[in-house]
């Protein structure tokens, strides 16, 4: 910060600043209407990104940065307005027939940029060691599906792996052992597909009518939701 610069930050990174910390820092800043333009260019930046925006809105908004942009040319020098300024004015167009700015933004491609990046061991041919580490990672990724106790690349074991089934040593003891409750369900399902076990089955559903039947003969309405 000696020479008032800001370098190393990728495009999340200057959104946050933009549309967060720019409005608080400006408060000191002695001219009203350069605070007010700038404070509405964040409130647009800010606008723009959210996951829900009313279509009736947009042309309100397309006249609202129509004019903060008019306003940046009355507050600051015209070297400072170009091209990437005017860009601002499509913003709203692009939301109309793109939709939301989420769902077209570069910062999940700015990361995996910066994963391939981690990748290059040779400057000389940098594309090459994307492919080859990256296709490297994929194929062993793959096999680990298929190799019993295996381990992704780059995702660590949980610290609590393996605590969390069981039983508790304090409090109230509940078994949650997956394993048996597959196995349970597993039975109940093959028991179900048995030919030789309708028998049985038409025997308990006789024995529950014969049970809802007496519990309605002596009155109990809620005896069905009890015994169901």
């Amino acid at each position: 910060m000696k020479d008032l610069t800001l370098t190393s930050f990728n495009a999340h990174d200057c959104h946050i600043m933009l549309t967060v910390f720019l409005p608080i820092m400006i408060r000191a800043i002695g001219p009203e209407y350069v605070k007010m333009v700038i404070t509405r260019l964040s409130y647009f930046f800010n606008w723009i990104t959210q996951k829900v925006i009313d279509e009736a809105e947009l042309p309100g908004m397309k006249q609202f940065i129509a004019e903060t942009i008019c306003q940046l040319e009355m507050c600051f020098p015209s070297s400072y307005i170009d091209i990437i300024s005017h860009l601002m004015m499509h913003m709203v167009d692009q939301i109309q027939d793109l939709g939301p700015v989420y769902l077209h933004q570069m910062w999940t491609y700015e990361r995996f940029m910066s994963t391939l990046n981690r990748y290059v061991h040779n400057r000389a041919y940098p594309e090459g060691s994307m492919i080859e580490a990256y296709t490297t990672e994929e194929a062993i990724n793959c096999c680990t599906k298929y190799i019993q106790d295996g381990n992704a690349i780059g995702l660590p074991v949980h610290p609590h792996e393996g605590r969390t089934s069981g039983m508790g040593c304090t409090g109230r003891k509940d078994r949650t052992d997956t394993e048996e409750e597959m196995l349970q369900e597993a039975h109940h399902n093959t028991l179900n597909q048995l030919v030789v076990m309708d028998k049985w089955v038409e025997k308990h559903m006789e024995s529950y009518v014969v049970v809802v039947t007496d519990a309605q003969r002596l009155g109990y309405r809620d005896s069905t939701r009890s015994i169901s």
